[in-house]
């Protein structure tokens, strides 16, 4: 299956600066800030009935349900029966349906929406709901609750309705009309397996070439809590996305999954899985330095040689605390007071993750003046999303083209290496992942991992070089650095630096010790 050559707007990971837009941080601020529960008919699987009401129940303890795409929802006698399944599990329960567009039209109609924290949209025809509610305030509205952290579900037809992108019906061939928009960049299907629907969301796919597609089989349904992504239920669900040439990726993500939607994405745009990244080149620099410091803290001796590489005490030193969980201006503010250990007096925090920021003409003259740059520690995969593929990486890369110093500790360490070691989202225990397997190569042919002796990771090393036998392994331990600079490498600090090369016995180097990374 061929690799994917591109997923327009945001869906689309640049493989080269500026030319292509990407998906990082610029696809994660598409997804609904709420939880979409998508169904895929026949049947509500518990683990999605149970994410539902305590959604719910949270907050406004209001719960609304739409039933307009049942056949029966006009009938006002039966409008009880609907919001029956739910009495008694949340505080409140409203029905809301609207006979005609221009009842769905009407400002009030849709002002309960404002008062909900969930919305369960029932199965039927999705086609009645795109007529009456596509355009209209309770579209604005459910869009407002997910975007103030609610929960918006549906099943089969009500899973169907929340593409901006729909399809209506048809089979191979896809009936397509507007949806609500409720997953912007996501074609879903229902009743995937059983009803043989695979043909038509694929075709769908290959005439929207900027969406994916996501089947779900009946009594499946996936949980999307921001990018974070679980199938629970019977079956399965399916991923596509179109290659560009005629194909499509597809992986089956069978109940129990969890996973990240961009990581996803990811690794529909690389489709090699976790053996076919390449190193970008051979472990030497040809210009500047590179100083990865295993984690666990940093002392004065290595942060003097850092400002030293920099240029002295007068150069600027930018700092990167973007792969900070929770607070980067804390780990900014720490940063500069490590560093200030070794001298430094100039500084520059960048914090910034979108697109409009790290390409910005402030961010951009920081890293023009900068002799040194420092990553920050957290998790590495932030990096990627929020630099990969800008004119601020080529900048990046500038800063050692002018001789000056690269550095950063723990998941700033990793990033540096052309291989991304631990780089899932999910967590920091998976060595290989694909769709990020990429550093920024500023040390290539090289794939880095930290705290390494002290959270015996030699195995999880040993694994990545047999996987990847054309890189050169380095694992550093705590409070340590690997230098790298023209003249070769080696260790400065109380720890060691253990180097895998190809074919040959693992050593480990101290302080002082120099020694070659190239195989």
């Amino acid at each position: 299956m061929c690799a994917l050559v591109g997923l327009l707007l945001a869906l689309v990971i640049a493989l080269e600066p500026n030319n292509k837009p990407d998906i990082g941080v610029e696809f994660a601020a598409n997804i609904p800030a709420g939880t979409l529960i998508m169904v895929g008919g026949g049947g509500t699987p518990k683990e999605a009935s149970a994410a539902f009401i305590a959604a719910a129940t949270r907050g406004k303890n209001h719960l609304i349900v739409i039933p307009t795409a049942s056949l029966g929802s006009d009938d006002a006698k039966s409008q009880d029966r609907y919001a029956k399944p739910f009495l008694g599990k949340v505080e409140k329960v409203t029905v809301l349906h609207a006979k005609n567009k221009a009842q769905a039209l009407d400002p009030d109609f849709a002002k309960t929406l404002a008062e909900a924290s969930a919305v369960w949209i029932e199965g039927g025809d999705q086609k009645r709901l795109a007529e009456r509610y596509f355009g209209t305030p309770v579209q604005k509205g459910l869009k407002e609750l997910l975007a103030r952290g609610g929960c918006v579900g549906g099943t089969s037809a009500g899973t169907a309705i929340l593409s901006s992108t729909m399809i209506a019906g048809g089979n191979p061939e896809p009936l397509i009309q507007n949806g609500l928009g409720l997953l912007e960049s996501i074609i879903l299907d229902q009743h995937f397996t059983e009803r043989n629907r695979a043909p038509r969301l694929k075709k769908a796919i290959m005439t929207h070439g900027d969406k994916a597609g996501l089947g779900l089989d009946e009594a499946t349904a996936v949980i999307l809590s921001g990018r974070d992504l679980r199938v629970v239920g019977k079956g399965s669900a399916t991923w596509l996305v179109s290659t560009g040439d005629g194909n499509c990726f597809e992986k089956k993500l069978p109940s129990g999954t969890r996973d990240d939607l961009v990581r996803l994405f990811r690794e529909a745009k690389e489709n090699r899985g976790s053996l076919g990244a390449k190193p970008r080149g051979v472990a030497k620099m040809a210009k500047g330095s590179i100083m990865a410091v295993g984690g666990g803290g940093m002392g004065s001796e290595l942060a003097k040689k850092f400002v030293e590489l920099a240029g002295g005490p007068e150069s600027l030193i930018v700092i990167l605390p973007t792969a900070a969980p929770e607070d980067p201006t804390l780990q900014g503010l720490q940063a500069q007071r490590l560093l200030g250990r070794g001298g430094a007096i100039k500084f520059k925090v960048l914090s910034g993750t979108k697109r409009e920021e790290v390409e910005s003409k402030e961010y951009l003259e920081a890293l023009s003046k900068a002799g040194g740059v420092w990553f920050g520690g957290g998790r590495q995969w932030r990096f990627v999303d929020a630099y990969e593929g800008t004119k601020f990486e080529v900048a990046l890369k500038d800063v050692l083209g002018r001789g000056g110093v690269i550095g950063g500790s723990s998941a700033g360490a990793t990033i540096l290496g052309d291989y991304l070691c631990r780089g899932s989202p999910l967590g920091n225990t998976q060595m290989m992942t694909p769709g990020y397997e990429r550093g920024f190569a500023f040390l290539p042919g090289v794939g880095i991992d930290q705290h390494f002796g002290q959270r015996k990771r030699f195995g999880d090393m040993e694994a990545f070089c047999k996987a990847h036998p054309g890189y050169v392994g380095v694992g550093i331990d705590e409070a340590t650095a690997l230098i790298a600079t023209t003249q070769g490498a080696e260790a400065l600090g109380p720890g060691k630096v253990h180097v895998y090369l190809p074919g040959k016995p693992v050593k480990a180097y101290t302080t002082g010790e120099r020694f070659e990374l190239a195989p």
